[in-house]
Order: structure tokens, then sequence, then C-alpha cells
């Protein structure tokens, strides 16, 4: 029984640590604009990335 538990929580700590790094890693690229485009609204939309053109 012990080791299901140690071996549960060993499993949980990797599905964690794996989660905050993918998360980590990915939010810059989405959290900077293009270069060229902005932030707009755009009814029925949503806020989203515009360029004119």
């Amino acid at each position: 029984m012990r080791t299901r538990v140690r071996r549960a929580a060993a499993l949980a700590l990797v599905v964690a640590t794996a989660a905050l790094t993918v998360g980590i890693t990915s939010a810059p690229a989405q959290a900077m604009p293009p270069e060229g485009w902005y932030r707009c609204y755009v009814p029925g939309y949503g806020a989203m990335w515009c360029l004119d053109v």
C-alpha cells in the first residue's frame, strides 16, 4: 500500500512539473504581439490581433 502512495505522489509531481514547464515556456510567445500587429476588438469575435494592410 505504501508503494502505491509513493508512486502516485511521484507521478503527480512529474505531471505538475511538466505542466508548469510547458506553461512557463509557452507564455512569453503568446503575450508578445507580432511585429506590426496591435490589439483590437472585433464585434462578434472579441479581442484579437489586427494588422492594417
